[in-house]
């Protein structure tokens, strides 16, 4: 018996979108070439242990190399306690494509099969694409969609024979559109990425696309509060280059969007990016606020951070609920996360399958 009297309690907190290899500094991509695989694989454990102290007790790994999937494959071997972990290994990409060096490339409906097929065999259990191009990538562009329809189809199609999880990056407008008729799992940014006549990318949206989304089932990713610790410095700063405030606009109309998103009913799951630019591994706390922020009913964002996160992930006969029959993975915390959107912030209990990680008192 564990007294827990006058906490809040509930399931560990899921994130689903996470890069356990890369650094949160400033410069992500830099650290992440200058490292061996080994010492990427040493990084991501202690990242992955982080995310586990801060009350998160499954998360997915969105991006990686190949060897990452030993944490997966041979938790038992950690020297650390780790949350549970569904890994997608290297994204499926086109040549030059986003993340391209983690080594996901294909060129044909049989290469996307033989890699799933090596995922499965290496211990991932979440199918990634690339639909569009990404910001971290040097030469890949976030307002192109880079695959068919048809190979979209194909991928998800895939995913859901297997009873693999689907997620698809989507930042360009039209890779939303293709990703929704696929009917991935969840959609991550769902930034609709355009390219305005003086050629800054910009944000719209586009409502007939976002009722494509609503219809098909997906749930949403929006990852908020990525490099918002960044933003908050330059908000802060006397004097902002145009680039600068152009990024905070950005950010306020990428708000405004999840509203209208969050208006249309569709799910949303908590995903923060953790690993790239200025974003933390402790910081799913503040993912949830920015849900809250942006107009999510906060139990509809709790919901986002475990059982709607479980479904998207497809393990919700088994995590994401405090329920006989489930793993014991439950959080407590000092005030009521209804009415505190900081109440994750630094849990007082974590408990991972039964096990305690952070004892209270």
């Amino acid at each position: 018996m564990i007294d827990l009297t006058g906490l809040w309690v509930l399931p560990g907190l899921i994130n689903t979108h996470v890069h356990l290899e890369f650094s949160a500094s400033s410069r992500p991509l830099a650290d992440f070439e200058s490292e061996t695989a080994e010492e990427r694989l040493l990084r991501a454990a202690g990242n992955a242990h982080r995310l586990l102290t801060s009350g998160v007790t499954t998360a997915r790994d969105c991006g990686s190399s190949w060897i990452m999937l030993a944490l997966a494959r041979r938790p038992d071997l950690s020297p650390v306690a780790l949350p549970r972990l569904l890994c997608s290994g290297p994204p499926i990409t086109v040549p030059k494509g986003h993340l391209h060096f983690m080594h996901g490339v294909v060129h044909s409906h049989d290469e996307i099969r033989a890699h799933i097929d090596r995922l499965e065999d290496e211990g991932g259990r979440s199918v990634k694409v690339m639909a569009s191009g990404g910001q971290m990538t040097p030469g890949s562009l976030p307002e192109e969609t880079v695959f068919t329809q048809e190979s979209l189809n194909f991928i998800a199609d895939e995913a859901r024979h297997r009873r693999l999880p689907s997620v698809s990056h989507v930042l360009a407008t039209e890779s939303i559109r293709r990703s929704a008729i696929a009917r991935f799992d969840s959609l991550e940014h769902c930034a609709f990425f355009e390219r305005d006549g003086q050629g800054a990318i910009v944000r719209t949206f586009d409502p007939e696309i976002a009722s494509v989304v609503r219809d098909s089932g997906s749930a949403v990713m929006a990852n908020l509060s990525t490099a918002t610790r960044y933003l908050d410095v330059l908000r802060e700063s006397a004097s902002q280059t145009s680039a600068e405030t152009h990024a905070l606009r950005q950010f306020d109309i990428m708000i405004e969007n999840f509203g209208k998103l969050v208006d249309l009913g569709i799910p949303m799951v908590c995903g923060n990016d953790a690993g790239v630019r200025d974003t933390p591994f402790e910081d799913t706390w503040l993912e949830f606020a920015w849900l809250v922020k942006g107009g999510l009913p906060a139990a509809d964002a709790i919901r986002a951070a475990t059982s709607g996160a479980a479904k998207a992930l497809l393990i919700d006969d088994s995590v994401g609920r405090i329920a006989r029959g489930y793993s014991a993975d439950i959080i407590a915390v000092t005030s009521d996360p209804l009415v505190d959107p900081a109440a994750f912030r630094q849990p007082a209990f974590v408990m991972r399958a039964g096990e305690v990680i952070r004892p209270f008192p």
